[in-house]
């Protein structure tokens, strides 16, 4: 596990401190877009990234972008961006995305007593926390390159009250390799504890891949477990790359009363909490890196491509077109639920154990991948990511011997649909 402890733990919370009461001072004004303070506060990431030896995406003034308000007035804004490149030949041209937006609402003047008064809109947790956080990260993540088969882009938004602009920016016009992105993990208000505000991940749409993947990051040794939740959350930049097709995880603590005003200020930050959501997050980042088999696109993506097995462009059974789960109007049903219920219901109630596995320690993840067919019975199963002869042949056994299914349907008829599915194996201690 990656974990700081001691002085280095020490530091990271110094660090998270520091980088804060930076983003939250007087002279940034409240970091409005398009404002000399969200310039200041882009020039103050970029000086960080420079001091933990992070090497720029766009190197002197990062990613400058404009865009024109409703009011027909033209914002100059951009967009910080760090790149750790993965170690591995084979997935180190695909990438996770970190990001965090560094924007938020600036100031309003008032006079009291015929003096004038800047009232500043400091936005500690909305969203200087996680920008914190992600400089953090990026420091952990870049003294631990070794471990990251993927690349990992750092992304400190600009614009991001001004619908998420930056982020939108960088997708659509400015990020050449948008279809190699594996993963984005937004870190949007990631500052405040309580009862009122847990550890949550949102995950948008349901996808059992993506589930397993913080449920597993959540498993390893004092680590946090965030509420899991397969909703969108809070309007923010992982939108974009949701709807683009991309899959996106939100990070967050959640909104309060303080958000927005005045009262968002530093001395209301958790920095212990804060500090354990950067070491999630670089565990996270470290499995999804090393994951040898990419995560699906979304539902919303508009150029999804049609899979076929890798025994040929078509199937023994019928030479229809294979369509995923995320391209049809309606997925197979199991049970007249999800994926999660023939896990729950099916594979884990019958899978068993091989002793010679549990002699030997083994456990993990096996990934298995199959076809329900049009008759709602299952094909084509196969193990994509293996774990052991032995457990990748019990799972073979019990996902071909599945009962069938509610096929998946699109524009009215039964299709053929693909479906991968992790399948947990573990110890009990």
């Amino acid at each position: 596990m990656l974990s700081a402890s001691g002085l280095e733990a020490q530091s990271t919370r110094e660090n998270l401190k520091r980088h804060i009461t930076a983003l939250t001072s007087d002279s940034l004004l409240g970091r409005e877009s398009g404002t000399i303070g969200e310039n200041r506060a882009a020039d103050y990431i970029s000086g960080i990234f420079k001091e933990y030896g992070l090497l720029d995406l766009y190197p002197r003034t990062g990613q400058d972008f404009s865009f024109v308000t409703a009011g027909d007035d033209t914002i100059q804004s951009r967009n910080v961006l760090a790149i750790i490149e993965g170690y591995d030949p084979k997935l180190r041209n695909q990438y996770i995305i970190i990001g965090a937006h560094y924007d938020h609402l600036g100031f309003n003047e008032t006079d009291v007593n015929s003096i004038s008064e800047k009232q500043i809109f400091r936005g500690a947790d909305n969203n200087a926390s996680g920008v914190a956080a992600l400089m953090e990260i990026a420091r952990e993540i870049n003294a631990k390159s070794f471990l990251f088969k993927r690349t990992v882009i750092i992304a400190a938004f600009g614009a991001g009250e001004k619908m998420a602009t930056g982020s939108w920016y960088f997708l659509n016009r400015a990020f050449t390799f948008r279809d190699s992105i594996s993963l984005m993990i937004n870190l949007d208000m990631v500052g405040r504890s309580g009862s009122a505000n847990s550890f949550q991940a949102y995950t948008s749409l349901y996808d059992a891949t993506l589930s397993t993947l913080v449920k597993e990051t959540s498993s390893m040794p004092a680590m946090l477990s965030p509420e899991l939740h397969s909703t969108i959350g809070s309007i923010s930049d992982h939108q974009n790359f949701t709807t683009s097709g991309i899959p996106a995880l939100l990070i967050t603590t959640g909104n309060h009363r303080d958000n927005r005003t005045l009262r968002d200020t530093e001395e209301h930050i958790d920095y212990t909490r804060l500090e354990d959501i950067v070491m999630y997050t670089v565990e996270l980042s470290r499995i999804a890196s090393g994951s040898e088999y990419p995560l699906y696109r979304t539902a919303l993506s508009d150029s999804q491509q049609e899979e076929v097995p890798e025994t040929g462009k078509q199937n023994s059974k019928s030479g229809d077109r294979i369509y995923t789960r995320y391209e049809v109007d309606k997925a197979p049903a199991f049970l007249n639920s999800n994926e999660q219920t023939f896990l729950d219901r099916w594979v884990y109630d019958y899978v068993k154990y091989p002793k010679s596995a549990i002699n030997a320690g083994i456990q993990g993840r096996v990934m298995v991948e199959f076809i329900v067919e049009k008759d709602g019975s299952v094909s084509s199963v196969r193990i994509v990511k293996s774990l052991d002869d032995a457990i990748d042949a019990e799972t073979l056994k019990v996902v071909k011997a599945s009962p069938k299914w509610k096929p998946g349907m699109y524009k009215g008829e039964t299709v053929r649909v693909k479906i991968a599915l992790p399948v947990e194996f573990k110890l009990r201690k």
